[in-house]
């Protein structure tokens, strides 16, 4: 190996893959050799299986065999970066490669489709663009840099060169039309200058092409519903041809295709289900995301960057918790549940990260401070820098009034992190755009300072809650200093109080309602309420529109949602304030219909004054993510304001019908 890497380097070195030639790059369109494709392909079918070090010594080969193969150059720089996250090596390996061969066009052109979003790309596609203009890629090169340096900030036609563009991109087609990207490319195009017909047309093309053929169907199938606007006759037609096709093929990338097509453009799981079932039949080895790599840079509650890579089965657990995340599933414990799951198919370190910091937030919503305390230590053991999840659980804890020397210790852990700015270093292979871009000197001291009183705001509130009134006031003084927060301010308002200090408590708190008073008013909406008519736990109906006049808080809640039940008790001492002057609520219930002796038990053993109904749909209706959530109607009839719950002290619920109710 040691050996054939010497000789891999030194046919990349000589300059002899490449000399700028009078037919500015036609030649490069030329199809390697088969042996340097039969070595691609195993070399791919070794990262589908894991075997990346196998992978990238076949694909070195079929370049030494090749040395202008751009797929294999392309697909070796995917897998040191998408596979291995070796961005840094594998950006250093290719400048010192343009610095060697300044008019070969391949290594600019590979750089440029693989570290996109990592470096500029438009110099990239420039100089390709000079050095083979007649090349495909260098036609494809120039439909980006006749649009100018900020591509990618452009608007809907193009400023007027779109009909260049996209003569370009056609002419790269017509020269090779294997490429896939140049097809998505005219498609994008097309669309975007409001002609779908010829990407119709470009997508038919498209899957003519054996190689092409599973993303030339799914381009043609979505391009016909974007024509149709997504009928129900459209997708019909559309679910009788896949039907049709499904029976006929036997295939396992046409049978991919269709799955793909029942997955997304139907949105049709179990149907997509049972050709999944049918794949599995033929290869029973066979996933959707074999083959496939992501690789992302997150960052972690306390603001610290880290790489989150995932490659074949990694990029299965990563799609469930996209999934899992995107569907908003309101029931937070069924959530939680759901991603915990993942833990159990061995994700890697950094997808380890990333899924206990999503638990953390989900178990922080739900107010579970059991949960919260887990994935905290969870999130501890995988990076001793994120101490922000024990700040929050501590203030969980404050807030409920327990634990609160466990609370008192995570939050002194939290501050004795934050005592001094120490800026960060790049870690290696995060990308130096996205460092630069996303954690700057000066973001990077905005978030310190942020950490900063978030742990002595945890601290303070903790010892208020001990009766340590005193001390509080120094650490939540300090934390107003650094930081001043909404949460921040009430805390010191509520020490201040205690201690006997009423006029400056005062003070705190007009500060505070201004503060919260400005948020709320930018967070003002004017949007149509939906009508509906729901069962109340009298049995009687009640209808939302026979309110009208007043202003309606519609708080959605169930008995197993801590937050809910938590509110419930300051819901009740705010409608008895504001009832009088025309302030109603409709606390609909989402529990199961089967539990709805609960639902009536938990209202009378709580006093509930206000009206107290039985779900239908209506949170559905209102598209509520997550317990509780409270929509504001006005007097007109027109949603105002939403917010999730409101915790004991928070002055925004009074401070918002203050204002409603003018």
């Amino acid at each position: 190996m040691k050996a054939f890497s010497i000789t891999f380097a030194i046919i990349l070195m000589t300059g002899a893959s490449y000399a700028q030639s009078a037919d500015g790059g036609r030649s490069l369109d030329t199809p390697p050799p088969q042996a340097a494709r039969d070595l691609l392909k195993r070399g791919t079918e070794f990262a589908s299986q894991d075997r990346v070090e196998e992978a990238i010594a076949n694909i070195k080969r079929a370049i030494a065999i090749a040395p202008n193969y751009l797929e294999a150059h392309r697909q070796y720089l995917r897998l040191k970066i998408e596979f291995q996250g070796k961005v840094d090596e594998a950006r250093s390996e290719y400048e010192s490669l343009m610095a060697r061969e300044p008019t070969n066009p391949i290594y600019p052109i590979a750089m440029s489709q693989t570290l996109s979003g990592r470096m500029p790309t438009f110099p990239l596609l420039t100089k390709a663009a000079e050095l083979a203009p007649e090349w495909s890629w260098g036609h494809y090169a120039k439909s980006f840099v006749i649009l100018g340096r900020d591509f990618d900030v452009m608007n809907d036609k193009y400023e007027g060169r779109g009909d260049q563009m996209l003569a370009e991109v056609l002419r790269a087609i017509e020269q090779n039309g294997s490429v896939e990207i140049f097809y998505i490319r005219a498609i994008h195009i097309q669309e975007r200058l409001d002609r779908v017909d010829e990407a119709i047309s470009t997508a038919e093309k498209m899957a003519a092409e054996t190689s092409l053929q599973p993303r030339g169907l799914i381009e043609l199938w979505r391009l016909r519903l974007v024509k149709a606007k997504s009928s129900d006759v459209a997708k019909e037609n559309l679910r009788s041809e896949l039907a049709k096709l499904s029976a006929e093929s036997k295939g396992v990338l046409a049978l991919a295709a269709i799955r793909k097509a029942y997955a997304t453009l139907l949105k049709d799981p179990a149907a997509a289900d049972v050709i999944e079932g049918k794949l599995k039949g033929i290869d029973p080895g066979w996933y959707a995301e074999r083959g496939e790599a992501n690789f992302e840079v997150q960052q972690n509650s306390t603001g610290i960057p880290f790489p989150v890579l995932a490659a074949n089965r990694q990029l299965t657990i990563y799609t469930k918790l996209r999934e899992i995340v995107l569907r908003r599933e309101a029931d937070n414990r069924k959530q939680m549940r759901e991603i915990e799951n993942l833990l159990l198919l061995h994700p890697n370190p950094g997808l380890k990260r990333l899924i206990y910091g999503i638990l953390f937030g989900v178990a922080r919503r739900a107010e579970d401070v059991q949960k919260m305390t887990t994935y905290a230590a969870a999130l501890l053991l995988l990076d001793r820098t994120n101490t922000s999840p024990l700040a929050r659980t501590a203030l969980t804890m404050a807030a409920r009034k327990m634990f609160l020397f466990t609370a008192l210790r995570y939050a002194r852990r939290a501050e004795a992190a934050m005592t001094e700015f120490r800026p960060m270093s790049r870690p290696p292979d995060i990308p130096t755009r996205d460092f630069e871009f996303r954690f700057s000197a000066a973001i990077q001291q905005e978030n310190f300072q942020r950490q900063q009183a978030l742990a002595l705001d945890a601290v303070g509130y903790v010892l208020f809650q001990m009766g340590r009134n005193r001390e509080a006031e120094m650490k939540l003084r300090r934390s107003v200093e650094v930081n001043k927060t909404e949460a921040s301010l009430a805390h010191l308002a509520a020490v201040l109080e205690k201690l006997g200090r009423t006029e400056e408590a005062q003070k705190i708190g007009r500060e505070l309602d201004a503060s919260v008073l400005e948020t709320v008013k930018r967070q003002f909406v004017n949007r149509p309420s939906k009508d509906f008519q729901l069962e109340a736990i009298d049995g009687r109906k009640y209808r939302l529109s026979d309110l009208k006049g007043k202003v309606v808080l519609i708080s959605f809640w169930a008995t197993w949602c801590a937050p809910c039940v938590s509110e419930m008790p300051q819901l009740a001492k705010t409608y008895a304030r504001y009832k009088d002057r025309g302030f109603e609520i409709m606390a609909v219930s989402t529990d199961d219909a089967n539990e709805r002796d609960k639902v009536r038990e938990f209202a009378r053993s709580h006093a509930l004054p206000f009206l107290v109904l039985y779900d239908d749909g209506v949170a559905r209706l209102y598209d509520i993510d997550g317990y509780p959530g409270n929509v504001f109607i006005g007097r007109d009839g027109n949603i105002k304001y939403s917010q999730s719950a409101f915790t004991e002290g928070d002055r925004r619920l009074e401070i918002l019908l203050e204002e409603l109710l003018k």
